[in-house]
């Protein structure tokens, strides 16, 4: 884990060098949220895309892209300017809600009470509805400690 420095002007934030094992050649990019993998031995270095069965298994979300089969870090505490995240046609994003990573997809969105996902990642900004729903970068706070 890569600590930062402390310093009185800059949030605190941790990082952390991953393994990419997306498949079919994925690239992990900035601002995706990924999970560990359990595609082979769970060894806490490799990571890939949110699946249905890992979506409680968050580990932070991509500082740089990550070409697949390759090291790279993400962030796995503190604040972020920019993750992935997706709105809905009925739900609003407040800032304070937990977001949740999406089955098969490279953003988050809106953690609905009572779904038995475990709050990680909250938004750190209103996110509106919109009739056509779309995934864009978004300031969060992450604690996948």
């Amino acid at each position: 884990m890569l600590f930062q420095r402390i310093q009185r002007s800059d949030p605190e934030v941790i990082y952390q060098i991953v393994y990419n094992l997306a498949a079919s050649s994925a690239v992990i990019t900035a601002g995706y949220p990924c999970v560990w993998s359990i595609a082979s031995t769970v060894d806490g270095l490799a990571v890939a895309k949110p699946a249905s069965a890992t979506l409680s298994l968050i580990v932070g979300i991509a500082v740089q892209d990550i070409a697949n089969s390759a090291y790279g870090k993400i962030q796995c505490y503190g604040y972020r300017a920019s993750a992935f995240v997706t709105n809905a046609t009925d739900q609003a994003i407040a800032a304070g809600d937990v977001l949740v990573p999406v089955n098969a997809q490279w953003y988050m969105t809106y953690s609905a009470a009572g779904d038995g996902m475990a709050g990680f990642i909250m938004s750190a900004e209103a996110v509106a509805t919109d009739s056509a729903p779309a995934a864009a970068n978004h300031k969060v706070f992450i604690r996948c400690l």
